[in-house]
């Protein structure tokens, strides 16, 4: 509305009618004024359901306060937005009273800033929306499946482990990926969520119920870790000088701050001998560890219980047309073969048998149950 509170006048034009000899006037004076759309404000939500949904006002062009600008804040309480942004009571007592200070509107904004909020937005989801199945892929890293990720965010709700991380993913970028997901959620009867995140972890929150799908993909164990120090190498090269948080974090477990410029093969090789021995880097059964808790014995036990779908990379391409019926596979985060059983040493190869030890061991009873059953994919109580 305009200040007088006739509204917002559109602009108009002459034309001239040859046939009538005259001139006449478009839009016609009745309808030269109009009220611009007016934002409905919302009542403040009682739920984390609830802010999930409105976070589908969110602007980001204007951030957080194009949605709160939105929202009621006269009577909220602290215990209301506790529970509508964590899903739980206060922890004490005294955090729970309001106060004579007390700001809704800011101790909102602070709730959802928060640390909490980020690192538990997958459970905090997943719980505020109980009826939407879930498709949960476990990604073994350098197993395949990274194209896959992208199909799962193209066609579902979707959540990945970024999200919970404040050191990758910042506030502005998490209340994107909040929007998009309330616009979609409703048109959706199922959640995909995924990143290199073990099985134990959907365990342990109890996150896996029986109408829920798990998958995973793995592939021979020494060529995860070929593939893995590969992986690392080709992003030391490609972001070198350019600090990014992986590479960052690579460099300072190796004790260094870029690797040198131009680097020969050989170097690179060295280096990767280097990183498949720093444990803040490289893991050993990296299978094992993914599905259970660095043992065959332990994998075995979670693949049975949570009857975990699996395949390998030789059937990946097919199994995943199977199962989602989606576009061919592409890939997707690829690497270049620095690191390889023909360039390592003698030594290293022989720390690459040494730290699959357990892996091979689930890997071959995998492949045995894949080759018995002549299809693309087993299920954990094949192996009960």
């Amino acid at each position: 509305m305009s200040e007088s509170g006739k509204g917002e006048r559109i602009k108009v034009f002459w034309f001239f009618y040859p046939k009538k000899n005259t001139f006449f006037l478009y839009p016609p004076p009745w309808q030269q004024w109009h009220d611009p759309p007016m934002n409905q404000v919302i009542p403040a939500p009682r739920t984390v359901r609830e802010m999930l949904q409105a976070f589908a006002l969110y602007d980001p062009k204007r951030g957080l306060p194009s949605l709160l600008n939105r929202m009621q804040h006269e009577g909220v309480t602290r215990r209301q937005i506790y529970f509508n942004t964590l899903g739980r009571a206060p922890e004490r007592g005294r955090v729970a009273a309001d106060g004579p200070n007390f700001n809704a509107r800011a101790t909102l904004t602070n709730a959802l800033g928060g640390r909490e909020f980020q690192t538990r937005i997958r459970e905090i989801i997943l719980d505020a929306f109980p009826e939407k199945k879930r498709k949960i892929f476990v990604h073994i890293p350098k197993c395949a499946g990274s194209d896959l990720l992208v199909t799962l965010r193209r066609h579902y709700p979707y959540l990945h482990h970024h999200l919970a991380l404040p050191e990758t993913t910042e506030k502005a970028m998490l209340f994107e990926h909040l929007q998009e997901f309330a616009a979609c959620v409703g048109l959706s009867d199922t959640i995909a969520i995924s990143g290199h995140v073990p099985l134990r972890w959907y365990q342990e929150k109890e996150l896996i119920r029986f109408e829920d799908d798990v998958f995973t993909t793995i592939r021979h164990p020494h060529d995860i870790l070929y593939s893995y120090i590969s992986f690392i190498l080709t992003r030391l090269v490609q972001f070198q000088g350019k600090p990014r948080g992986d590479t960052t974090g690579w460099l300072t477990a190796l004790g260094l701050t870029d690797i040198v410029p131009e680097p020969s093969a050989a170097y690179l090789t060295d280096l990767g001998g280097q990183l498949l021995r720093t444990p803040a880097v490289t893991k050993p059964n990296m299978i094992c560890g993914n599905l259970g808790r660095g043992t065959a014995e332990s994998a075995l036990d979670a693949i049975i219980v949570t009857d975990i779908e699996i395949t390998d990379v030789a059937r990946y391409s097919n199994w995943r047309a199977a199962k989602f019926g989606y576009e061919p596979a592409k890939r997707v985060n690829p690497s270049k073969p620095l690191f390889t059983p023909d360039l390592a040493s003698k030594a290293d190869r022989k720390l690459i048998s040494e730290m699959t030890g357990e892996d091979i061991v689930l890997y071959e009873k995998i492949q045995a149950k894949l080759s018995a059953s002549g299809t693309l994919s087993v299920r954990g109580l094949a192996f009960a």
